[in-house]
């Protein structure tokens, strides 16, 4: 299940800014190396929450930096979901 969300996170962040998915690593700064500004971050945190059926919270989008650390928080989100149902 984790490699195919990485998969995921990445595809998604690869259509919101234009960047191949092979060129997108785990490592990289989301604004920095990725270009997104904070009305992206929102919209990324959108499509997280309608593809996962979560709730991305203001406060752990703002502690999101790389790539690996949006996927890491999908994943964290996702083990919460399945402990409540």
């Amino acid at each position: 299940m984790g490699n195919e969300i990485d998969k995921e996170i990445i595809s998604m962040l690869s259509t919101m800014t234009g960047f191949e998915p092979d060129e997108i690593k785990p490592e990289m700064n989301i604004i920095k190396d990725l270009g997104v500004d904070s009305l992206k971050v929102i919209e990324i945190a959108t499509a997280i929450e309608q593809k996962y059926k979560v709730t991305v919270k203001e406060s752990q989008m703002a502690k999101i930096r790389t790539v690996g650390e949006s996927i890491e928080l999908v994943k964290e989100l996702l083990k919460k979901k399945q402990k409540k149902s």
